[in-house]
C-alpha cells in the first residue's frame, strides 16, 4: 500500500460524509490497541473535526465505557480513523456490532492492519483515507449538560468524549 500524507483539511469532507450514518454514510472505522499491541477496530457513527485549534488539527470522538475500545484507549491513548469504501459495508456493520473482547475483528472481516506512521494502532489497508490521532483529553460529559433521558442512562451507556490531536492524514495512492 502506497499512501501520501495530506493536509487534514483535505480529508475532512470525506471523513464527515462517512461519519454520519444518518446522512447516508455507514460510519468510520476507529482502530486502537492495548498495551499488548493486539489491534481492535470499531465503527463510529459521529464525531467532530476542527481544522485548527491552538495550531493543531483536532478530532473529537465518543466511546462508551462498555466498549472494548474504551479500555484500549485508556491503555494506549492513540487511534486511527479509517474511511471505508462502499465495498466494506459488511465489515463496517460487523465492527459496529461485535466486540473485540470476543473475537478478532480484523480476522473475522478480512480487513488488513498495516503499520501507522505516528501511532501504535494500525491503519486499515482497504480504506483509502487514514487519520492518525493522539488523545490529549478524555472527558466524561458533566451531568448538567446531559438530557434528562441521558441522565437516567446507566454509566456504561454514557460516552466519554476524547479530544485528540491529528498527527497525520493520509490518502491511498491508486
Amino acid at each position: 500500500m502506497v499512501r501520501r500524507e495530506v493536509e487534514f483539511g483535505q480529508v475532512i469532507g470525506p471523513l464527515h460524509e462517512q461519519m454520519y450514518c444518518r446522512g447516508g454514510g455507514m460510519g468510520v472505522l476507529l482502530t486502537s490497541c492495548g498495551g499488548d499491541g493486539r489491534p481492535n477496530v470499531m465503527t463510529l457513527g459521529w464525531g467532530l473535526f476542527g481544522s485548527y485549534y491552538h495550531d493543531r488539527c483536532v478530532v473529537v470522538v465518543a466511546v462508551r465505557p462498555a466498549c472494548h475500545t474504551f479500555k484500549l484507549l485508556a491503555d494506549v491513548p492513540e487511534f486511527a480513523l479509517c474511511v471505508p469504501t462502499p465495498e466494506l459495508a459488511e465489515a463496517v456493520s460487523f465492527c459496529g456490532s461485535a466486540s473485540g473482547r470476543d473475537c478478532d475483528k480484523f480476522r473475522e472481516t478480512g480487513l488488513t492492519p498495516v503499520p501507522s506512521a505516528h501511532v501504535r494502532p494500525p491503519s486499515i489497508a482497504e480504506c483509502p483515507i487514514h487519520v492518525e490521532c493522539r488523545i490529549y483529553h478524555p472527558q466524561r460529559p458533566p451531568h448538567m449538560i446531559l438530557t434528562p433521558e441521558h441522565r437516567r442512562a446507566p454509566v456504561h451507556a454514557q460516552h466519554t468524549i476524547y479530544f485528540a490531536e491529528v498527527l497525520g492524514a493520509y490518502v491511498r495512492e491508486p
